[in-house]
């Protein structure tokens, strides 16, 4: 791993400025030596190291930004050799290499690999793929980055979890996806208890797979079933429920004579049709949140992306009632602990109100749409100064590897560091209160919200 002077003191080790350091640059120190707990990834504990160059780049965030540049989606199919995927996306690296995505990326590069080169082209990237390749099969890459991250907690997709012991790790903790039931049609495939359901007609199956078969005829059935299938899976390392609902979905209460005729039908063979899957959403819903609300547990929600606009993409957006709406729900179980990611930052301001007010809410990282420098800034300003700092988190990565984990580290270090600092320099807050700030959005608010001890 590279060990540039200029950046020795954001990993704890010896510090060499050649000029006094800014408060941006202590306030990064001061993170660079806190404690990290990261409430979301999916990190396969059998494989949490990028295989090679090209998965490294083949993460999501950035093949959006290499189709929007004119790349072929075609020219990113898993199908193609790994080599000839990279040697594809040379042009189009070119052409998004201003955007904080890159900055994330080139920085992993260089911190990473020593890879100091300020492009990626056809004179060098074969040199980083044997560098990718070389960390790959090194057994000490994943802890040596997570040392270097400060992250001390992880929690990843319970369908993630090792299948071979030797790979099962103490510092890990789980989540349990739980999108289909809330979202049929827009989460599919998921592990380990929805693969291969990826349509909203394959609702009422994937019900009865969760029940070893049975067909639930009632909604008290189907409502029993539902609390013993959470209370036997929710247990030991399985710490939350995690699901993601598009700006369109709303927890509202559902009709249960209508779901009650549903289920005698359906489980005589006649399947429901879309409207129907729709009520009983409502009745899964609604049962799951009052298991949480009894249990006491915490629900984490991704929200504020519309789904599959023109072919499939996705932008950020909120109805102007989403959150008179959603609080209702919170209200109505507040037992259940509910932690708020949000894609956009247009209901950033209401959001802390709601933390600031709701005992059972609180907001977490910045997610998909909202993980860029200048929204984070406005986020963590916002967050401190309107809620409780009890009451937020201030950092998940959403990667799939660790070293996505260390990249979107960099840049909220960064973009934190740069909102801190102005409140200190506004006479907000004074520089020697923020070590005990850190501590408690960095580490322990989310460490006790998700029970992770």
């Amino acid at each position: 791993m590279a060990r540039d002077s200029a950046f020795l003191s954001l990993f704890g080790e010896s510090i060499m400025f050649t000029s006094e350091p800014t408060l941006a640059q202590r306030i990064e120190k001061l993170i660079a030596q806190t404690p990290i707990v990261d409430p979301h990834t999916h990190i396969r504990l059998d494989q949490p190291r990028a295989p090679d160059l090209a998965s490294l780049l083949s993460y999501h965030w950035v093949q959006t930004e290499l189709i929007a540049v004119g790349m072929d989606r075609a020219d990113l199919s898993p199908a193609l050799p790994s080599d000839e995927r990279v040697r594809r996306m040379l042009p189009y690296l070119k052409r998004m290499r201003n955007t904080a995505m890159a900055w994330c990326l080139f920085r992993t590069f260089r911190d990473l690999y020593d890879f100091l080169d300020p492009e990626l082209n056809e004179s060098n990237y074969r040199d980083l793929i044997d560098q990718v390749a070389a960390s790959a099969s090194d057994p000490t890459w994943f802890d040596a980055v997570l040392k270097r991250c400060g992250i001390k907690t992880v929690v990843t997709s319970w369908g993630n979890k090792a299948q071979t012991p030797a790979n099962d790790r103490p510092d890990f903790r789980f989540m349990l996806d739980a999108h289909y039931l809330f979202c049929p049609g827009v989460a599919t495939d998921l592990e380990p208890y929805f693969v291969g359901r990826t349509t909203k007609a394959a609702y009422y199956d994937a019900l009865t797979d969760l029940f070893s078969g049975e067909r639930p005829d009632s909604a008290a059935r189907l409502g029993r079933l539902l609390c013993d299938w959470l209370s036997a899976t929710l247990v030991d390392r399985v710490r939350f429920t995690n699901t993601f609902i598009p700006i369109e979905q709303r927890f509202t209460p559902p009709d249960e004579t209508a779901v009650n005729a549903i289920l005698a039908r359906a489980a005589q063979g006649k399947g429901p049709n879309d409207a129907e899957v729709d009520e009983l959403v409502r009745f899964v819903t609604w049962t799951v949140l009052g298991w949480h609300h009894e249990t006491r547990k915490a629900f984490q929600i991704a929200v504020g992306a519309e789904y599959f606009i023109c072919d499939g993409k996705s932008i950020p957006r909120f109805q102007p009632n989403w959150t008179s709406e959603m609080v209702r729900a919170f209200h109505h179980f507040s037992g259940a602990r509910f932690d708020l990611m949000m894609a956009s930052e247009v209901l950033a301001q209401e959001v802390a109100v709601v933390v600031r007010q709701f005992p059972n809410v609180y907001a977490s990282g910045y997610w998909w749409h909202s993980f860029f420098p200048p929204t984070i800034e406005r986020i963590v300003s916002l967050r401190t100064q309107i809620a409780p700092m009890t009451k937020w988190s201030a950092f998940l990565c959403d990667a799939y590897y660790i070293e996505w984990t260390y990249g979107k580290l960099q840049v909220v270090k960064k973009a934190m560091a740069r909102a801190l600092a102005n409140l200190v320099e506004s006479s907000a807050y004074e520089e020697d209160e923020l070590p005990s700030i850190l501590r408690q959005v960095l580490h322990d608010t989310p460490r006790d919200l998700y029970d992770l001890a």
